[in-house]
């Protein structure tokens, strides 16, 4: 599994390629990550029956990496990963992020003819993240095109990303498979008249339009946790200082922490205002967590919430600031919010079911190699 993002550092995706990794441990198969180094990381560790190589790239930041860090990892790294390959073969490459860690795995498939699946992240997709990757894309464009069509199998955590995929490559068939949860990790407290935010600090969150929002407002008796590092902290600290309601910086938590679950379990609404998500996973935390969940209709959020939260037009700050000033005054229509958000992401995101439909696709691919 070559993923540029893996606890202790990245965002999201790095909670993905750690779940998939245990729940594949924990159906019988050895496991290999291959990620980015960072500060004093160890070169190689165990973790939960997971083995970590972590390749030293310069990285700077632990909540996001720049291209240029990820495409030196991506060299360094397969360096390594063939050697791991000539120890103890690999029988399929899960690679995340169609660059940097697809080029990895693109590398293997080249020359060994191992399956290869790609699970694409958002980043990694042209037009997904224009404000910061526009001019990385263009680039790179001939080549990520190469890498999408020499994969076995490209996969989407949302229809929404799937889509825009497929309009850079006619004809290819994208299979969605939606991120998932632990129903153990985040789960329902005492619930307290707390709102969570819990994001990447980046423009594209839209944590600034939520702060302007309710920046006059009067929450008797509220108060407001951030969570989270990115280049706007600066930018929504100093919003955070105007507001009437008391709010907390709390800045990085690792996803593992107890800390954070117990700021989830204890939030009756949880706000993410993202102009653009894929299958957010702070989302799915805050719906396992029994959160009064309030987001946009912006791409790939509505395909997580469903009907069991308040969703407000993209941008429109007038709504936010109602729904916000809605659920404060309505604890029972929070609970009720929070009980079904709860309900829908045990049915339709348990990592258990959808990490089998990733070792079926492995199943089917090993298949298809032997049959040949």
């Amino acid at each position: 599994m070559p993923c540029h993002d893996y606890p202790p550092i990245g965002g999201g995706a790095s909670a993905v390629c750690n779940a998939l990794a245990r729940h594949y441990i924990q159906a019988g198969h050895h496991v290999r990550v291959v990620t980015m180094g960072f500060a004093d990381l160890p070169e190689h560790e165990r973790v939960d029956g997971v083995d970590i190589f972590r390749v030293a790239c310069g990285r700077e930041r632990r909540d996001m990496a720049s291209p240029w860090e990820g495409f030196t990892w991506a060299k360094r790294s397969a360096a390594l990963v063939r050697r791991l390959d000539q120890r103890d073969p690999f029988d399929v490459v899960h690679a995340h992020f169609i660059m940097p860690g697809g080029i990895v795995g693109a590398r293997l498939k080249n020359r060994f003819g191992t399956p290869l699946i790609i699970t694409a992240h958002g980043s990694d997709v042209p037009g997904y993240h224009r404000e910061r990757l526009k001019i990385a894309h263009v680039l790179v464009h001939p080549w990520w095109r190469r890498i999408c069509r020499g994969a076995d199998v490209i996969v989407s955590p949302s229809h929404d990303l799937a889509g825009l995929i497929e309009t850079h490559i006619r004809g290819l068939e994208v299979h969605v498979i939606p991120n998932g949860f632990d129903p153990n990790r985040f789960r329902p407290h005492t619930k307290q008249q707390r709102i969570l935010l819990c994001s990447r600090l980046v423009a594209r969150k839209g944590l600034q339009d939520f702060l302007r929002a309710i920046g006059s407002l009067d929450l008797p008796d509220w108060h407001i946790d951030i969570v989270g590092d990115g280049p706007v902290r600066e930018e929504l600290a100093g919003l955070a200082a105007t507001c009437r309601t008391p709010i907390t910086m709390h800045g990085w938590l690792d996803n593992d922490s107890d800390e954070l679950a117990a700021l989830y379990g204890k939030a009756m609404i949880m706000v993410l205002p993202s102009r653009r998500e894929n299958c957010s996973i702070a989302l799915l935390e805050g719906m396992s967590a029994g959160c009064a969940v309030i987001t946009t209709d912006g791409a790939g959020n509505p395909e997580v919430v469903g009907d069991c939260g308040v969703r407000v037009p993209l941008g429109d700050r007038a709504a936010l600031r109602r729904a916000v000033i809605d659920l404060t005054r309505d604890p029972r229509r929070c609970q009720e919010l929070g009980a079904s958000a709860r309900r829908r992401a045990m049915v339709q995101f348990d990592w258990t079911k959808l990490a089998r439909r990733y070792l079926d696709l492995f199943q089917t691919q090993l298949a298809r190699r032997g049959a040949a």
